[in-house]
């Protein structure tokens, strides 16, 4: 019996990733909740028919792409702390990959103190 979709899916993300799909993903493992096993990523998926995000990226890229440059959509909400990158999941990977590269050759300790500014 073949995996289902959403199955299917956190396991192309976390391969992207070099790591697996958590099992039992969610709050039933005993790993994490993130929805892989990436020791430094907290990944949380979601498959959708439909998501205004996806609509909206779709228009922000093909203007992005007319003048040749990165598509970002920067989102924030009033009164919030934190303002949100929607980035395409393979400038993604070329970003973390360099960052981590970049980081083991530095000899920084875990990730997760070095985002936090807790070295």
């Amino acid at each position: 019996m073949g995996d289902k979709a959403w199955k299917a899916f956190e396991r192309r993300i976390a391969k992207s990733l070099g790591t697996d799909r958590t099992p039992l993903s969610g709050g039933a493992s005993r790993h994490t909740t993130s929805d892989t096993l990436h020791p430094d990523l907290y990944v949380e998926c979601r498959l959708r028919k439909r998501s205004a995000l996806s609509t909206w990226w779709f228009l922000v890229r093909q203007s992005a792409l007319k003048e040749h440059k990165i598509p970002v959509i920067a989102i924030h909400q009033l009164c919030a702390k934190h303002t949100l990158a929607v980035i395409d999941w393979r400038f993604f990977l070329k970003l973390w990959e360099a960052y981590d590269l970049r980081q083991r050759r530095l000899g920084y300790p875990d990730v997760a103190l070095r985002l936090e500014g807790k070295e």
